[in-house]
């Protein structure tokens, strides 16, 4: 019997907000690898009904958060009910916008077995590629890749490391919330494998090109461009990777450093080319502020409206 088959060993949760008509087909090929599958309305508008619908018919179970709570809130609440309803020793993690490939399950289940056979205390399994794109490592000297800061999609979770660190920090609500996990577990000793061969198609935000007059940017022939996010997700971004940097820096100070770098560039491109970059700035301003202050949760509904 292949890993993947024996009953009960893994559930996929899959947090939604006004999910696309794609996730239905998404969630009938995700079955063929894993019987159990639960996806959770954070919130939709009364207009994604049909949708959630038919992902019922395709086989999941759906929850309706009935609120937008945030990403770590509904993959919490969809571990939850995996746990009532089947008790599975894995929890697959996705997004909405994401297609694992066709032995994605199987594959992270090798790893992980292959990872605790070498002696290593494994905290999950992640993805080794997004739409082509590898998963960014660090050095080891195991026979494994070590992720350095994946995201969640594609997170392949032991029910026993959920019991040793705990659940996704809701308090990030959206961005970060995935790097929190990651250097949490890390922190407890635990290490994060790159699963082989596991990919996915992904979408990966809305990338632009850098311009200037009207023309693109180049630098050594190569054409900048960066992903544009709105205002709100600034806010999110700045506010979270300063709790991140409080929280870990002790901890963590090399991982905290790369991450810190990492973000600085997006900052300079985003801060650079983004339309309303004005608005951007303050949306920022006002999430280092925050972060630095130590607020979490939703961003506030007047600060909100003003930065939309």
């Amino acid at each position: 019997m292949s890993l993947n088959n024996q009953p009960g060993r893994t559930a996929a949760v899959i947090a939604a907000y006004s999910p696309p008509d794609a996730l239905v087909e998404a969630v009938r090929q995700l079955g063929h690898q894993l019987g159990n599958i639960v996806v959770v309305d954070d919130g939709s508008p009364a207009d994604s009904a049909p949708v959630f619908a038919r992902l019922a018919e395709a086989g999941a179970t759906v929850v309706h958060q009935g609120t937008n709570q945030g990403i770590a809130a509904a993959l919490n609440a969809g571990i939850r009910t995996a746990t009532e309803k089947w008790s599975p020793d894995f929890f697959l993690t996705l997004d909405q916008d994401s297609l694992v490939n066709e032995h994605y399950v199987e594959l992270a289940h090798r790893t992980y077995a292959d990872a605790l056979a070498a002696g290593l205390d494994v905290a999950f399994v992640c993805a080794a590629s997004y739409s082509g794109h590898p998963v960014p490592t660090i050095a080891s000297q195991d026979g494994f890749l070590h992720a350095f800061d994946p995201m969640q999609s594609g997170f392949m979770v032991p029910a026993t490391t959920l019991a040793r660190i705990g659940p996704f920090d809701e308090g990030l609500f959206i961005d970060g919330v995935d790097s929190e996990f990651t250097i949490r577990a890390r922190s407890a000793k635990l290490a994060v494998i790159v699963g082989r061969g596991c990919d996915i198609e992904h979408d990966l935000g809305q990338r632009r090109e850098g311009t200037l007059l009207g023309r693109p940017v180049r630098v050594g022939g190569v054409a900048l461009s960066y992903n544009y996010h709105s205002p709100s997700r600034v806010y999110y971004i700045c506010r979270n990777g300063t709790i991140l940097t409080r929280r870990y820096a002790l901890k963590a100070p090399r991982w905290v450093a790369r991450r810190l770098l990492e973000e600085l560039k997006a900052h300079l491109l985003r801060f650079a080319f983004s339309p309303g970059r004005i608005t951007l700035l303050r949306a920022a301003g006002h999430g280092f502020l925050d972060g630095a202050r130590g607020v979490s949760g939703r961003i506030p509904a007047d600060l909100e409206r003003r930065i939309r």
